[in-house]
């Protein structure tokens, strides 16, 4: 069985949850720990925020006790900041630290952040080193293949990936996209098998579009990478972090789950989001689970917009009771 080392961190499988902003609060983190997945990330956590004593101070930005190893994702544009930040994750218990250059989001792509940095390639490489002085504990970068396909582009990316090993990043999760295309079309994987290539003593771990655990585990043996990142095909879908844990263990992927282990999942994340927000704002934020958890319903249509259309804590219930 392949394990995962990243620095002094080692995972017994090589995939883990990748930080999915709104997404990957502690109920998501632990529904995934629950499911097999060896690492979990945070949703991106602002810099200048974490950098705040009374930010962190707060339970929802803190690591719980149960869901360890767990690395935070940062984001900013000014090193000083995201090396105080690490160094206080680290302080109240992360056990990584995950810098954020690939976010395609609008509002972080308009003050500079994410993706766009990738058009600053000594920017990124100054934050890189200030966070490698802050800290001792291992320290990844989220990658996009560049901003765009244009020549000065991918040449600031491979300046990137080649100064990033360099100064001793201890992996980099590179996404097969580039910025300005967001999600659209499929990732191209190629490129990870160029870096891995060129780079073969660094960690490449590839990302996009990891829906299925056999073709991950396929596409990363064939491409000589040392790891995969379950994403948005995890949402509303834990069933493919124990389907990856048990391809990459040797054992034969999982029939596709019954309703009574849907709605017993279904339920059992739904208990944890409610102790973490008030209850409008608990049914408001699971609706964003729906269309993953009705994935694998015969009815999968109105059963998703009947979990839509619930608007309390016991019409949410009672309507996965029903259709699960």
């Amino acid at each position: 069985m392949s394990r995962l080392k990243l620095g002094q961190l080692e995972l017994d499988v090589p995939f883990f949850q990748a930080a999915l902003s709104g997404y990957t609060d502690w109920a998501m983190r632990k529904l995934a720990r629950d499911f097999g997945c060896p690492l979990v990330l945070t949703g991106v956590m602002l810099a200048k925020s974490v950098a705040n004593p009374r930010v962190l101070r707060k339970p929802e930005f803190r690591p719980q006790a149960d869901e360890h190893p767990i690395g935070a994702q940062l984001l900013s544009r000014t090193p000083a900041t995201m090396a105080k930040a690490a160094r206080d994750c680290v302080t109240v218990g992360y056990d990584l630290v995950d810098l954020n250059f690939a976010c395609p989001a609008p509002k972080v792509l308009r003050r500079k952040r994410g993706g766009a940095m990738l058009r600053e390639p000594d920017l990124v490489i100054d934050i890189l080193k200030a966070v490698k002085d802050a800290v001792d504990c291992p320290v990844l970068m989220k990658l996009r293949y560049g901003v765009n396909h244009k020549p000065d582009a991918e040449a600031s990316f491979w300046q990137i990936v080649e100064q990033a090993i360099g100064q001793g990043v201890d992996a980099l999760v590179i996404h097969g996209r580039t910025v300005d295309e967001r999600y659209r079309g499929k990732a191209n994987w190629d490129i990870l098998r160029q870096i891995k290539h060129a780079f073969p003593q660094a960690t490449i771990i590839g990302s996009g579009d990891v829906f299925h655990a056999q073709d991950a585990k396929d596409i990363m043996t064939r491409l000589g990478l040392d790891g995969v990142v379950a994403a948005r095909g995890a949402v509303g879908n834990p069933w493919l972090l124990r389907d990856l844990r048990s391809v990459f263990e040797g054992r034969p992927t999982p029939a596709p789950p019954t309703l009574t282990e849907q709605k017993a999942a279904i339920l059992h994340h739904l208990t944890m989001v409610l102790q973490l927000y008030t209850e409008r704002r608990a049914v408001g934020y699971f609706r964003k689970f729906a269309a993953g958890y009705t994935k694998h319903h015969p009815h999968r249509k109105s059963a998703l917009l009947a979990i839509m259309a619930a608007h309390t804590r016991q019409e949410l219930v009672d309507t996965i009771e029903t259709w699960f």
